[in-house]
């Protein structure tokens, strides 16, 4: 709702009535937007699976969003250790998790002053037998992951290291990218398109393609062409393109704009599931409900 900051709030314009409403009955607003296209389960592989794709991954996944997590445990600590970090997120994907890599080794230090060490006494080297604990986790779970990790270690003074990694998140990112079920001529592809998304009018640029490899971003998703075409999509859907986009692509991808509402109320029905399957864990009886109204606010004529 409030995509630009606002300097005033008064019934006179859409945001502020909106507002208003709020505030006057109390009601509270969650608004997903960059996150909600960046899962798995939001807006893309939403309008993914609308349009039947099959094999679908990220089209663009972010960037330097991972880190590598290394702690130093004495071996009868470990399993505590380690269970309490997978618990805070790390070593987690969507197909595997409690992943990690473990190597032994020897650990060196001695006590110093009023140190209280777990393992030997004050003043004297030390020799322990340590194991090697590393495990990958996304940056924003680190603090979190630290923190149960340092809650559940022995030692007064933990060991550890934090690597910020160049490796791509492959579970996080805009856009999404599959196959159609079957290879389509470019006429029967946009008639598919339109059928699926249930759009009145489809903006393209022909070329006379068959397709088959397609890339999805819900939405505005111009930023992430050179994406699609770097993945070998034969074919682009996505909203709000324009003029001089079409012209600078024309003869390298089929640009499809099927509307910024149609590519997005698609995750409508998957986030009330999502949603609701929250509040069932929680032992809630409140309920979902998705609006039977459109707020498409593009209307056409034709």
């Amino acid at each position: 709702l409030l995509f630009h900051p606002v300097k005033k709030i008064t019934p006179n314009s859409r945001v502020g009535e909106i507002v208003l409403c709020f505030i006057e009955n109390n009601i509270n607003l969650y608004a997903a937007h960059t996150n909600l296209d960046s899962v798995k389960w939001g807006v893309n592989f939403a309008l993914a699976n609308t349009l039947g794709l099959n094999n679908v991954n990220i089209l663009s996944p972010i960037q330097e969003s991972l880190m590598k997590i290394v702690v130093f445990v004495p071996h009868d600590h470990l399993e505590n250790v380690a269970k309490a970090m997978h618990e805070a997120g790390a070593g987690m994907f969507t197909k595997y998790d409690q992943c990690s890599f473990r190597g032994e080794g020897i650990g060196t230090f001695r006590g110093m002053n009023d140190a209280k060490p777990f393992l030997g006494e004050v003043g004297k080297l030390e020799k322990a037998k340590e194991i090697r604990l590393e495990m990958l986790c996304e940056s924003w779970k680190v603090s979190g992951v630290i923190s149960a990790m340092l809650g559940a270690h022995p030692y007064e003074e933990v060991a550890y290291d934090l690597y910020p990694l160049l490796n791509s998140n492959s579970e996080c990112g805009p856009g999404a990218i599959g196959y159609l079920p079957k290879k389509m001529n470019e006429k029967d592809f946009l008639r598919y398109v339109r059928k699926k998304l249930e759009t009145k009018a489809l903006r393209f640029s022909a070329g006379g393609r068959t397709v088959q490899r397609v890339a999805v971003c819900g939405g505005s998703g111009s930023e992430y062409i050179s994406d699609a075409i770097h993945q070998n999509a034969e074919a682009m859907i996505t909203a709000d393109l324009k003029y001089h986009t079409f012209q600078e692509y024309e003869n390298k991808i089929l640009l499809v704009d099927a509307g910024h509402y149609e590519t997005e109320q698609v995750v409508l029905p998957v986030l009330a599931k999502k949603i609701q399957g929250i509040l069932n864990q929680k032992k809630s009886k409140a309920k979902v409900f998705n609006t039977i109204y459109s707020t498409n606010p593009v209307k056409y004529y034709y």
